[in-house]
């Protein structure tokens, strides 16, 4: 039998094409240097993930640091500004100084962005806020009954505002000046969204996954399904809807009239937080004890990496060939096909990490944008390149 040494020895004279089958997928790193990202989970879809991001896959340095509240949401990025939604409020900081621009001092628990527009969900009186990205200031202000449980997102076109709330009201805005366009009522609250073309996929808490159809100011929904726990996560590639539940894997429905039946469930794949990563052929999850790539065609797992510590893992974001995720008390950066393995060892998987304690992650400007809840003893945003 080969002892781990004779693996060793016999990996540095075994070239890197003969271990490629090992791998999770095909992926090149990003080059664009000019990207931004304007949902908490990068687009409309939730796929998390900007393949022609340039993003750092060797250590990286400070681009700076700022204080600002502890982060309720995910930050996001464009026109030069990071907004990040905090207890405190929204804040607009400048992307390349980190330079306080604005704040909109309203306990908010989301925010994306749309043509110089920051929409918002608050949390201390429920209601959805836009505001001018260049200045913080209102531009429309809905109240809302009940406290969200999502963060806003753009549809497609750019011309609805959705958001959802924790009794289960799923809400359509004009984002011109917040006239509701229709609503819909789920059976339990809303906990994620993702949108395709004219419909807008929802899940719940109560582990129901719904696709709603609507094009104009009418909505109808096509079809929905039990699913065993809350609906953490949703993403939409091509026919097919990806849905990470709370302690049940992830599921591939397909999306359509009158369907959402399974396609596959990827029983142990990691338990999602706020968001998957659905990227070239691969899903990717992470939790507090290992992150994990399925593959989109049958759900067989890619592989499977675990950390050395178990502490609850921050929502991921993923460029190019690399994954970002903070876990553990460092910010992470995991290559996207697990690096090169072989029997059951693998190398190069994770390509460097940052001490921090991290709760979201973003990828822009060349740049991974980092919330903080504990940097150097403050919560902070951080950019790294």
């Amino acid at each position: 039998m080969r002892t781990r040494r004779d693996l060793l020895s016999g990996l540095a004279t075994v070239g890197t094409a003969a271990l490629a089958g090992c791998s999770g997928g095909d992926f090149s790193p990003g080059s664009d240097g000019d990207t931004e990202w304007p949902a908490p989970a990068c687009d409309a879809a939730a796929t998390s993930y900007a393949p022609d991001a340039s993003a750092p896959r060797t250590p990286p340095t400070e681009r700076w640091r700022a204080p600002v509240g502890p982060a309720t949401g995910r930050p996001v990025v464009a026109d030069d500004v990071v907004a990040v939604p905090s207890a405190e409020g929204v804040t607009g900081l400048d992307l390349r100084t980190g330079d306080e621009l604005w704040q909109h001092g309203e306990s908010t628990y989301g925010v994306c962005v749309h043509d110089g527009t920051a929409y918002a969900t608050l949390r201390g009186e429920p209601g959805t806020v836009a505001l001018s990205l260049e200045t913080g200031e209102e531009e429309w202000h809905v109240p809302n009954e009940a406290p969200f449980g999502a963060a806003p997102l753009i549809g497609p076109a750019g011309d609805r505002v959705f958001a959802g709330d924790t009794s289960g009201r799923v809400r359509a805005y004009d984002p011109r000046d917040g006239t509701e366009l229709w609503r819909f009522e789920a059976f339990t609250g809303v906990y994620s969204l993702a949108a395709r073309q004219d419909s807008l996929f929802v899940g719940t808490t109560g582990g129901e996954a719904y696709q709603l159809h609507a094009p104009g100011t009418e909505v109808n929904p096509l079809w929905r399904r039990k699913l065993p726990g809350t609906v953490r996560a949703l993403a939409v590639d091509g026919d097919a809807v990806y849905a990470s539940t709370f302690g049940g894997g992830v599921f591939r429905l397909v999306a359509g009239a009158a369907t959402g039946r399974t396609m596959w469930h990827a029983a142990g794949a990691a338990t999602a937080t706020e968001s998957i990563v659905a990227a070239r052929g691969s899903i990717l999850s992470a939790d507090g004890q290992r992150a994990t790539s399925v593959a989109v065609g049958d759900g067989h797992t890619k592989w499977s990496r675990q950390f050395d510590t178990s502490s609850p893992a921050s929502a991921p974001a993923a460029a190019g060939d690399t994954l970002y995720v903070g876990v553990g008390g460092a910010l992470r950066a995991l290559a996207l096909d697990g690096g090169i393995g072989v029997e059951g060892l693998s190398f190069g998987g994770e390509r460097w990490s940052y001490e921090a304690t991290v709760s979201a992650t973003a990828v822009a400007d060349a740049a991974v944008v980092a919330t903080c809840d504990e940097l150097e003893g403050e919560p902070a945003v951080v950019v790294l390149e």
